[in-house]
């Protein structure tokens, strides 16, 4: 069976089908969907989709984050593109999202009857995850637990059970009723993979370029921003300690190691302010170039299920995959430290490992 690498991605913006049988068993992916190229006007065109769908519920709703109280959001990709929205329950908040959308979006959404919430299903993965030291005691490790809003269930991947009718027994008796929510997959090969990742001194600094870390390492920023005067680039929390430490861009000063959520919080995103640093700040991402920008942030989002996502940086260079979960939380295998709320992604076809 081929195998698909996944990784994860951290969420700035914002089946337990019980399979305890003596073998082992993997998670399915739609390979042939998946290696389907897929082209950047393709991307363009369904976040602007995405975006206006995500404005409109927070224009109705006061943000966009609570329609996780209603139900589930995911793109259905089985004839194209579609937004599906699932409500648990319907009222008069429910039909007024339902008929603005339906004229914003015409066909490119539809609505269907969810019997659970994305919070409900966020509130299981994180008693599970919670929980895992307790389980390993048992003999069950888990090494991801994740949110998969298309199939209304908890995705637990373990990659080692010593005694499958005692895992069993362990997962009724904690979340009895709960099988047909909970998807638990056995692979022994499951792994947590981190990626870091372009080696020149930019003097206006954006996404995508490379960075060089005081005791070697390199990683890759992710965007500009600004506080005030004050001006950061931000880059994962797992690159930086929040020591005030020089760090250099690729091989030039370019600002100091400003603070790190990775450790405290287990959010892997840092800061580094470069306000000193001589260098102009843009909106600019060195995507998919062999010498300059060629892509640009003009907006920002939450994740939905099946959604093409792109990243670009120094070890990976530029890599699109499918959004797998929604929120995903797992201990990391080189670092030890819990990280929760992330995106895990699926890579595509004509991609390096993702």
């Amino acid at each position: 069976m081929k195998k698909v690498l996944y990784a994860v991605l951290s969420v700035f913006s914002f089946a337990f089908f019980m399979f305890f049988y003596n073998q082992q068993v993997f998670a399915e992916v739609d390979l042939k969907e998946l290696e389907k190229e897929v082209s950047q006007e393709q991307i363009s065109s369904e976040m602007d989709d995405i975006i206006v769908m995500q404005n409109e519920v927070a224009s109705i709703l006061g943000s966009y984050e609570e329609i996780q109280n209603y139900g589930t959001v995911y793109i259905d990709r089985a004839n194209g593109f579609k937004i599906v929205i699932g409500f648990k329950n319907e009222d008069l908040i429910t039909n007024r999202i339902k008929n603005v959308l339906s004229e914003k979006l015409g066909e490119k959404v539809e609505f269907a009857v969810t019997d659970i919430t994305y919070n409900e299903l966020s509130k299981i993965k994180d008693d599970i995850f919670d929980n895992r030291e307790s389980l390993e005691s048992s003999g069950i490790h888990i090494t991801s637990v994740g949110v998969d809003e298309e199939n209304n269930k908890v995705n637990v991947i373990a990659n080692k059970v010593d005694n499958l009718s005692i895992a069993s027994q362990l997962f009724e008796e904690k979340y009895g009723g709960t099988d047909d929510i909970i998807n638990f997959v056995f692979d022994p090969e499951a792994k947590n993979y981190m990626e870091f990742s372009r080696r020149d001194n930019h003097s206006i600094l954006g996404g995508g370029i490379g960075l060089q870390l005081p005791d070697g390492g390199t990683c890759s920023t992710a965007f500009t921003a600004t506080q005030g005067n004050t001006k950061f680039l931000a880059t994962a929390g797992h690159c930086l300690n929040g020591d005030g430490s020089i760090i250099r861009q690729w091989s030039n000063n370019v600002g100091t190691d400003h603070v790190s959520y990775f450790q405290s919080r287990g959010f892997d995103i840092g800061l580094i302010n470069v306000t000193n640093s001589g260098r102009k700040i843009s909106n600019y991402i060195f995507a998919n170039a062999v010498t300059y920008y060629d892509a640009k942030y003009t907006n920002s989002g939450s994740f939905l299920m099946n959604q093409y996502v792109c990243k670009a940086g120094i070890t990976t260079n530029y890599t699109c995959g499918q959004v797998q979960e929604t929120s995903t939380s797992y201990k990391d295998d080189v670092t030890g430290v819990t990280v929760k709320d992330v995106v895990k992604i699926y890579a595509t076809g004509n991609t390096t490992e993702f």
